[in-house]
């Protein structure tokens, strides 16, 4: 599975159960893509272009949701893969 999503301007990935995500970008205009993975390793992101991050929030709190929320500076261009990991390139 491969997804491009282009000008994102925030990330917010969830733990919602074990080994159970959901990605959701938001970029200009308020359009959404919302994505869930099953079995998922863990969570990588490959920045070939410069990345700048704005604000970031991770919550790993074992009585809540675990969260991490990414703002960036400008919007950027993604591709959200799965390869038994969630692996998030910006082009």
């Amino acid at each position: 599975m491969e997804e491009k999503i282009f000008d994102v301007e925030m990330i917010y990935i969830e733990n919602t159960l074990e080994g159970k995500y959901t990605v959701e970008c938001i970029g200009r205009r308020r359009q959404n893509v919302k994505l869930s993975f099953s079995n998922v390793e863990g969570i990588e992101i490959d920045a070939k272009k410069p990345l700048e991050i704005k604000h970031s929030f991770i919550q790993m709190n074992e009585s809540q949701p675990k969260i991490w929320n990414l703002k960036f500076t400008y919007p950027v261009n993604l591709i959200i893969k799965f390869v038994g990991k969630i692996l998030i390139e910006v082009f």
